[in-house]
Order: C-alpha cells, then sequence, then structure tokens
C-alpha cells in the first residue's frame, strides 16, 4: 500500500501559544481516517497547512507524486443566486453531463439541478460541495466536519455514497460524532500539538470529542 502523504514535525504556534509541535503522520492509500481533537486542538490548522493555505513554523511535509488532493471545508464556495448545476460546472469546468451524472449519485437531480444552492437544507449544500469534490478525481480527500448541522437521514446519505465512490482513495475527516468515527478504520488525535494513534471505538476515543 503505498503512502501518499507524510508529515514530519509539523510545528505551529500563534503567539507563545503552540497549537502544534512536532507532529508526525504517514497517510497511505485506501483508508478512511477520522481526525480528532477537542475544539481549538488545531485540527483544521493542521489540514490548511497540507493544503498550503497555512505555514507552518518548522517541519516539512511530504507528498507523492500522485497525490491528488482536494478538500472540503465548512466555508461555502458558492456564489449568491447559482443553482446547483452551474456552481458544479463553474466551479469544476466539467461538462454538464458529467456534473449530472455525479451529482445524481447523492440524489442531486432533476429539478434539484435547477434550484439556487442557498435555498437547500445545509445537508444538500454539503452534497454540493462533496459533488464538486469528486468530479476533480481526487485521490486524498479532507472533509473538515461534512456532517455538523444536519439530519441524520442526510448523514447516512452522504456517508453511504462517499463509501461507494470511495474506490481506493484516502478520505480524512476532522469529525465529533461517534456515528462518523464508527465509519472509519483508522483513528488519529491531536492532542498536547502531536498527533497520537487510536483503536477506532468508543473507550478509546470517547475523552477527544
Amino acid at each position: 500500500m503505498g503512502v501518499l502523504l507524510q508529515l514530519h514535525n509539523i510545528s505551529k504556534r500563534y503567539g507563545i501559544k503552540y497549537i502544534l509541535e512536532e507532529a508526525s503522520a504517514s497517510f497511505s492509500e485506501d483508508q478512511k481516517i477520522a481526525f480528532i481533537g477537542r475544539n481549538g486542538a488545531g485540527k483544521s490548522t493542521l489540514c490548511k497547512i497540507i493544503i498550503g493555505q497555512e505555514k507552518m513554523d518548522s517541519g516539512s511535509v511530504t507528498r507523492n507524486s500522485d497525490l491528488r488532493l482536494s478538500y472540503l471545508e465548512q466555508h461555502d464556495p458558492f456564489q449568491p443566486y447559482e443553482t446547483v448545476l452551474e456552481f458544479l460546472m463553474r466551479y469544476t469546468e466539467k461538462p454538464e453531463w458529467e456534473c449530472a451524472e455525479l451529482a445524481a449519485k447523492f440524489q442531486l437531480r432533476n429539478e434539484l439541478l435547477d434550484t439556487k444552492i442557498p435555498t437547500l437544507p445545509g445537508g444538500y449544500q454539503t452534497r454540493v460541495k462533496l459533488t464538486a469534490m469528486l468530479l476533480n478525481d481526487p485521490n486524498f480527500l479532507i472533509l473538515d466536519e461534512p456532517t455538523s448541522a444536519i439530519d441524520a437521514e442526510s448523514e447516512s446519505l452522504i456517508w453511504d455514497a462517499v463509501e461507494r465512490l470511495q474506490q481506493g482513495r484516502t478520505i480524512v475527516v476532522i469529525a465529533h460524532q461517534l456515528s462518523t468515527i464508527k465509519r472509519c478504520n483508522r483513528v488519529l488525535v491531536l492532542k498536547d500539538g502531536e498527533i497520537v494513534e487510536k483503536s477506532p471505538n468508543w473507550e478509546a476515543v470517547r475523552t477527544y470529542i
């Protein structure tokens, strides 16, 4: 199993407070990884360092030449009054048929494709963002709390669709819900600036979420 990305002794501080302190981890192909830690631990900061949105103070990130990285952040990249199909075509530069075909796997079809995104419930907006990510054919996905503040039905549908489409991809999920953690086969905890591996079960992770 090939290694797609490695973190080597990543450190980051704001003022005198260290958010990350020589944090290291390795990510291989075809894994579902829950990335957990208490609020403010630095999970989103580390993810932004991985994708190049944030600078580290020291350390390094090694990326496999085959790495195709995509990041689902909590920020919405939609434009006002943009429909689902208009957004997907603009954001990915893919043809209409390809956008519609993949969107259907998230139950975004027919009239929903012509619906203005701001009028959709949060779970549907998350489906739109995931569709946009997958249209770019990444093999390494980082999902920043993709199922927060949505109903259980939407959460289940999103995960079922992601798992069907995984096809060897590695998925890293910043998560607080036990239901999400249980879907993963690996758990990484960010604690006191370091990354620690835990078993994906309640007893191992309950104090970190």
